[in-house]
């Protein structure tokens, strides 16, 4: 339970940087432009493809009046909010960058120095500025003078952030309360409930349970007042607390229900992981210690995921306090040696002090009461240099158990003589079963080996079919188009001319018409069949030519942009990029409803990229289990190219094929 607080503490310390209070310069825009910019700030505390939505038609709309044009830089801080809140850093710096540049334009001081602000408090967590607690102050005197009341509160909040970094709670409630008078003076709603929050957290971390539970109920007051979800969501966390300290599970894990679900729609990683932390504490402190592990294993995944160190130390503490609870000490100290690891990187006395707690409940678990004894003097050697107090009853029970241990440990050592013989025919028995473990091993791994050889045998083999069958069809249909062309072509023409000449079928001119249509056929089945022109006018030239002819006979809009250097490329690889081409088009034209085509062939260092893509409706199952796909794996290998697809369902096709020269 203890490690929960301290991480809720945090995580809703580092929240509050993110939130956008409301603005004295928001009542300088117009009606349209002020309801626009309160949709942006809504949007970004959940969903990003509608905050740049909203975002982008709201700079449209500011840039057409100049009274507005204020309005683009706070729509850029909103963007840097949400990216800093998902924790893409490099992007909410972008952003931020972007908004100072457009305040200074707009001559918007205030957007600008909370731009600022916020720039030199990143900085700070990400390690890039260790003056920022300098920068802040000297920043505050200068916004203290103009009266800017709402980043007088940012700043005052975020240097009660670092003071408590810095193990400095007292400093820190000092600043909170400072900035509580401020806001609460200037009806400042968002920062009241800011300020109230973090002083409960202070409370409810020295255990004044009912004072921190009036400040919390304060806090929504405000932030409902305000309409601030977010913020409300996150002082709802911190009631659960309260309620599990006071033994109200239902309503906690209700509650709990609420922020999990909440945390996880809008993509909050902290949250996430705090609601999972605070119900894992619940059913430890309740005696449910298995699923305190699984939902304490969540949280772990999450902070993992998105490399929140200092909150993930926090969660692998509380994941050791369940492992000891479970008696799973070799669990237990896997776990607090990552702790420790992320403890030492942090610098957090806080969390190395709970390392050495926790290590002492181990050993004392194990009755190793020396070492028991040591990590507990090193727990408080850590306490005492911010708290200046020593349980000295802790120390003498753990020095009158390590003397009856060492007692113990001598009648041991006499004992463990008369074991030796045993211990030794041990040890030839677990040889005999190495040796035949071992045996074993190199068994499954020769008969792992053979079975991979004949596996790959049997690849060689079918790869070498699938060449082999598409080269048999390539010959069979050059087979057939030369027997339609030389010969039932040729026949047909000849029939023709002796028509034409024909004194007697002057009346037979519908004949000699559908004799020539006939003909036509089969010059354009002998062409699909193989297409031979590829010899003689090009690759270039037979895709346009492929292009003229179904734009003429479909309904399709083609389009190609095709380099000259594939006609340099051999004639087998121009063949089956060919074929590769009228297998597409022709799902396109049977089954896509496409109303457009786009074939684009390049090269860059001697590796060419074919791309054709379609706005159809993307492959049916039946079509990616068919013999067309297939045909194109296999005239890719053919060529020793790659290829992959993108199908989106009811959207379009891209295929996108590589090979080198």
């Amino acid at each position: 339970m203890y490690y929960a607080i301290i991480m809720i503490r945090y995580i809703n310390l580092i929240f509050f940087f993110c939130v956008l209070c409301h603005f004295k310069n928001t009542a300088q825009y117009s009606d349209d432009i002020t309801r626009r910019i309160k949709d942006v700030k809504e949007a970004s505390y959940y969903d990003s493809l509608s905050l740049f939505n909203v975002g982008r038609e709201t700079i449209i709309k500011a840039s057409q009046n100049e009274k507005d044009r204020r309005a683009i830089a706070e729509v850029y801080l909103h963007y840097g909010s949400y990216f800093y809140y998902t924790r893409n850093i490099s992007r909410a710096k972008f952003y931020l960058i972007k908004c100072i540049r457009e305040a200074e334009k707009s001559h918007n001081f205030h957007i600008k120095t909370l731009a600022n602000i916020r720039l030199i408090f990143m900085d700070h967590e990400t390690g890039l500025n260790d003056n920022a607690e300098k920068d802040l102050k000297v920043l505050l005197e200068e916004i203290k003078k103009i009266k800017d009341y709402g980043n007088t509160c940012e700043i005052l909040n975020l240097m009660g952030i670092m003071k408590e970094e810095n193990n400095q709670p007292q400093e820190a409630a000092k600043l909170y309360m400072e900035g509580l008078v401020i806001s609460e003076s200037h009806s400042i709603n968002h920062y009241t409930a800011v300020f109230r929050n973090n002083l409960a957290l202070i409370k409810l971390y020295t255990d004044q349970t009912d004072e921190a539970l009036m400040d919390f109920e304060k806090a929504l007051e405000h932030a409902k007042k305000e309409n601030d979800r977010n913020l409300a969501n996150h002082i709802q966390i911190n009631i659960c607390l309260i309620y599990i300290a006071k033994n109200k599970v239902k309503d906690a894990l209700l509650l709990f229900e609420e922020v999990i679900n909440y945390a996880r729609v809008n993509n909050h990683p902290r949250e996430l992981a705090a609601a999972f932390i605070n119900l894992g504490s619940a059913f430890n402190t309740y005696e449910k210690k298995e699923e305190a592990l699984s939902y304490t294993d969540s949280a772990i995944a999450v902070l993992e995921h998105h490399a929140l160190d200092i909150e993930l130390t926090k969660a692998y503490l509380e994941k050791t306090e369940v492992l000891i609870n479970l008696n799973r000490i070799n669990d237990a100290r896997k776990s607090l040696g990552l702790a420790k690891k992320l403890a030492d990187k942090t610098g957090s006395l806080e969390d190395k002090a709970a390392c050495f707690l926790l290590l002492y409940r181990a050993e004392k678990e194990e009755k190793n009461y020396q070492l028991a004894l040591e990590n507990f003097l090193e727990y408080r050697k850590i306490k005492d240099s911010t708290e200046k107090t020593v349980n000295g009853k802790i120390i003498q029970e753990l020095q009158l158990k390590y003397n009856v241990q060492k007692k113990e440990i001598e009648l041991e050592k006499e004992k463990s003589k008369y074991l030796l013989l045993e211990k030794k025919h041990q040890d030839e028995r677990f040889f005999k079963w190495l040796t035949i473990g071992v045996s074993l091993m190199i068994l499954i791994l020769v008969i792992s080996f053979l079975y991979y050889k004949y596996s790959l045998k049997i690849r060689e083999k079918q790869e070498s079919f699938s060449r082999q069958l598409i080269e048999n069809i390539e010959e069979d249909r050059l087979r057939i188009s030369m027997d339609l062309h030389d010969d039932i072509g040729q026949s047909l023409s000849i029939i023709k001319s002796k028509i034409n000449v024909s004194k007697d079928n002057i009346n037979d001119k519908s004949l000699e018409n559908e004799l020539s249509r006939v003909i036509e056929q089969t010059r354009e089945i002998s062409r699909n069949l193989y297409p031979s022109y590829l010899e003689k006018i090009g690759l270039v030239r037979s895709i346009a030519r492929l292009m003229e002819n179904i734009q003429s006979s479909t309904h399709l809009e083609c389009s190609f942009e095709v380099t000259e250097t594939v006609d340099k490329l051999p004639i087998n690889t121009k063949t089956h990029l060919y074929r590769i081409l009228q297998e597409c088009t022709n799902n396109t034209i049977k089954h896509a409803q496409a109303s457009a085509l786009k074939i684009s062939i390049t090269e860059k260092n001697n590796e060419f990229v074919l791309i054709y893509q379609d706005n159809g409706l993307g492959l049916t199952t039946k079509q990616k289990n068919g013999l067309g796909l297939l045909s194109i794996k296999e005239r890719t290998k053919i060529i020793n190219g790659n290829v992959s697809f993108e199908d989106k369902l009811n959207k379009s096709f891209k295929l996108t094929l590589k090979f080198n020269v």
